[in-house]
């Protein structure tokens, strides 16, 4: 397998920042991975405060907590979650495609010592 469509592949199937670690630039690939871990940190983070919320308004209101009724309230808090859960959302997405698209372009251009690139053919001495 090519080293362009490796690097995309593990940028876009595994992790974003992945395929560029694969390509040996560490700083560009770091970066890609702490940014949507911060992310996806803060889309857990809203999840959970969302779900112990309407937890306690249902054991506040002398419901029971049964896995249906978390369930729809679950999918009521997404719909309605905000435009900054949306944002964060649709910046997760940019970064995975972007890592994706950087990673295989990064080794299309063909870094030294990756092995796909092309030799140039020797100069006859003159």
């Amino acid at each position: 397998m090519k080293t362009a469509i490796k690097a995309a592949l593990l940028s876009g199937f595994v992790f974003p920042g992945l395929g560029q670690i694969y390509l040996k630039r560490y700083k560009r690939g770091l970066t890609m991975m702490i940014l949507v871990l911060l992310a996806l940190g803060i889309i857990i983070r809203t999840v959970i405060v969302s779900a112990m919320e309407s937890l306690k308004a249902i054991e506040s209101g002398g419901g029971i907590a049964d896995m249906q009724t978390i369930s729809n309230l679950a999918r009521i808090d997404s719909v309605h979650s905000g435009i900054n859960f949306n944002f964060i959302l649709l910046f997760v997405l940019c970064c995975w495609l972007f890592s994706v698209v950087d990673a295989y372009k990064i080794a299309k251009r063909g870094l030294p010592g990756m092995g796909d690139e092309k030799e140039l053919p020797a100069k006859p001495d003159q």
